[in-house]
Order: C-alpha cells, then sequence, then structure tokens
C-alpha cells in the first residue's frame, strides 16, 4: 500500500472496518516480529510476545492520532514494544519484579552484549556499571534479582535427590505441628486457669508449666504442706485436669502429655 492508500485504510479500520483492520495487521506483522526477536529468552516464548505485540498493534490503530504521531508505523512500533516490555513485567515471572528493575536488568544485558562485542570478552560488573552511569552494586544486585526461579523438586545431586533435601532445616519443627502443639498448649492453660488455685500452684511448679519444674518436696515446703498432702492435691488437680481436657475437642496432633519431674 502508499501511502496515501495506508492512510486511508487506517482510517477505515478506526471507523470499526474490520477487513481494512485485518489488511492493516498483516502489513505491520512484521514490525511486531522485529521488535519481539530482541525480546528473546527474556521469559516468554517468542510467539507469546508476537501475540502481546500484536495487541499492541491493534491499540495503536485504535490510538492513533496523525495530529501526533509523525507516522503509523513508528508508532505501531512504539505501541508493539511497550505491550511486550509490559507482558514480560507481568507474566515472565513466577516472582514478579518492579518495572523499573525489568527495564534496568534489559539495560545492563545490552551494555554486556555491545561491551562483550567491542572487548571481546565478558565484562566486568563495574565496567557495565560505569557504561551506564550506575553503581556496580546496582548491577549486581539486578543479576541477582534477575535469576530464574529453581524448584524444590529438582535433582541437584548425583543421587538424584530433590533440592528440598539440600536446603531444608532438618532441625526445625513440622508448621503443622507448632500449630497444633500451641492449640494443645492453649487447651492446658485454660483448663488450669478452671482450677482451684492451690491446685494450679501444685501442678506448676512440679510440671514446670512456665516456669522451672521443682521437685515434691520444694514444692511442699513453699506451700507449708506435707508431702502426702501435697501429693494428693496433685492426683485430684490432675484428675480434674484430664477431665475438663477430655471434654474439649481434640486438635489432630501427636498428644500432650505431662510428665513428673
Amino acid at each position: 500500500m502508499s501511502f496515501a492508500e495506508d492512510a486511508t485504510v487506517l482510517k477505515a479500520a478506526k471507523r470499526g472496518d474490520k477487513a481494512a483492520r485485518e489488511r492493516l495487521v498483516a502489513k505491520h506483522l512484521c514490525i511486531v516480529r522485529s521488535v519481539a526477536s530482541h525480546y528473546r529468552n527474556l521469559g516468554l516464548p517468542f510467539d507469546d510476545l508476537v501475540q502481546e505485540g500484536s495487541l499492541g498493534l491493534l491499540e495503536a490503530i485504535d490510538l492513533y492520532d496523525p495530529a501526533r504521531s509523525a507516522d503509523f508505523e513508528t508508532y505501531a512500533r512504539f505501541r508493539a514494544r511497550r505491550a511486550i516490555r509490559n507482558a514480560l513485567t507481568e507474566k515472565s515471572r513466577l516472582i514478579r519484579l518492579p518495572k523499573q528493575v525489568v527495564e534496568r536488568r534489559r539495560a545492563i544485558e545490552r551494555a554486556e552484549a555491545r561491551l562483550a562485542a567491542a572487548q571481546g570478552r565478558v565484562p566486568t560488573a563495574y565496567e557495565v556499571a560505569a557504561a551506564l552511569g550506575l553503581e556496580q552494586s546496582a548491577v549486581l544486585e539486578t543479576r541477582d534479582l534477575s535469576g530464574a526461579p529453581v524448584s524444590l523438586d529438582q535433582s541437584v545431586l548425583p543421587d538424584g535427590s530433590p533440592l528440598e533435601t539440600v536446603v531444608a532445616d532438618n532441625a526445625a519443627l513440622d508448621p503443622e505441628f507448632e500449630v497444633v502443639e500451641h492449640e494443645h498448649a492453649e487447651l492446658v492453660d485454660a483448663a488450669l486457669a478452671a482450677l482451684p488455685e492451690r491446685q494450679r500452684e501444685i501442678l506448676s511448679r512440679h510440671f514446670g508449666l512456665g516456669r522451672t519444674p521443682e521437685e515434691i518436696a520444694d514444692v511442699a515446703d513453699a506451700l507449708h504442706l506435707s508431702q502426702q498432702r501435697t501429693r494428693a492435691i496433685e492426683r485430684d488437680a490432675l484428675y480434674a485436669l484430664r477431665e475438663r481436657l477430655e471434654s474439649e475437642p481434640e486438635p489432630q496432633s501427636p498428644s500432650l502429655s505431662l510428665r513428673r519431674r
């Protein structure tokens, strides 16, 4: 199409002529593919890049204003590029990066390519930072953020063991177990609070509930009771505590037990 024909078809497309719209898309699809080729290997397949760029081309058809833009091809290229960049920011990572980080990463990659071509070697972070007017730390941080996520199921050891066996903290408690144990602790606290003060005091001291456990003889001395009387009160308290706990809904986890010291 000549420039005049292009302008005529564009006007028809903006009025809703589907055939004119399809002609414009077919003619300028090469622009979309050209733009998309500059964004390969950044997280989206090439076909997806072309599709996103084509959406930008459709926006260009709808929004193009000849009074404000020099020519449609320049505007279409701009819209396609913006659509592709937005798609890379939104869809290319499991962990989304801020748009400015994605743009900085792209600038770093372009600078690395230019320096590598000129020097015949991989440029250092300092050289890239100097070329872009950035701090070296900014280049290093952007490189670290740009790494692709790694699955914990990925095999990393010679025997085929997954990554989770390497990074797992075997000393850490199972979160589910911790939650249920916390529920148990709340049930015990509530049951203890319902006991008479002397029963609660003896259990707390002897079993170390919220404090250092004490021998039964020391508990008896502190309360000015005989050991026999202290043990009798403790038995009554344990019986009442057990009855109260058994009447409560039981959390689904290993049971909590009181052990005498």
